[in-house]
């Protein structure tokens, strides 16, 4: 069941992202970006969601400490996509005129 939820919280937080980019030239810069985050944040949770779901529970302690490595790594990465690959598709001056 958890497994269903975060996956709908992934389809909407996709339909969401092609809704914002469809409308991105009605919307302010400061909007856009605004909404862009509060999206890519709904999308990261998830995603963690699904993975932490998906994993097995550590047998040891010393297997504790990758689980948490793992999804540092993995949100670090889906973070710089989003602010080097996302943002720039809505906004390509965001950097500029703040």
């Amino acid at each position: 069941m958890s497994r269903r939820i975060f996956r709908i919280v992934i389809a909407i937080a996709i339909v969401l992202w092609i809704v914002l980019f469809i409308t991105k030239e009605s919307l302010s810069k400061s909007l856009l970006i605004s909404f862009a985050t509060l999206n890519f944040l709904v999308f990261s949770f998830g995603i963690h969601g699904l993975i932490a779901h998906s994993i097995r529970p550590p047998n040891t302690k010393g297997e504790l400490i990758t689980f948490p490595l793992l999804m540092w790594v993995l949100w670090a990465i889906m973070f710089l996509l989003f602010v080097f690959l996302i943002i720039p598709v809505y906004c390509p001056d965001f950097l500029m005129d703040m």
